[in-house]
């Protein structure tokens, strides 16, 4: 998969979910409408619209290449996973 395209919150969030039980990273609610993913290790953190329906190719990106700086998960690990 090259680039991603939107997708739906749900299956987005199970993704994150995923994250949080087996990789370094904490989720806490961020407000009404966002929730920030946070790296243990770094204590770097990222927030993620979860209000709409579809969460944006270019946030989805954004997500991916967070993942990669702080070593949280690959490229391809997370293509897996979305499937």
């Amino acid at each position: 998969m090259s680039g991603y395209g939107d997708i739906k919150t749900k299956k987005f969030l199970n993704v994150i979910k995923w994250l949080a039980s087996n990789k370094g990273v904490e989720i806490k609610k961020a407000g009404r409408h966002h929730i920030k993913a946070s790296c243990i290790h770094t204590g770097e953190s990222y927030p993620l619209p979860t209000s709409h329906r579809i969460i944006n190719k270019y946030v989805l990106n954004g997500f991916v290449s967070w993942l990669g700086k702080n070593e949280i998960c690959t490229k391809e690990e997370f293509d897996e996973r979305l499937k």
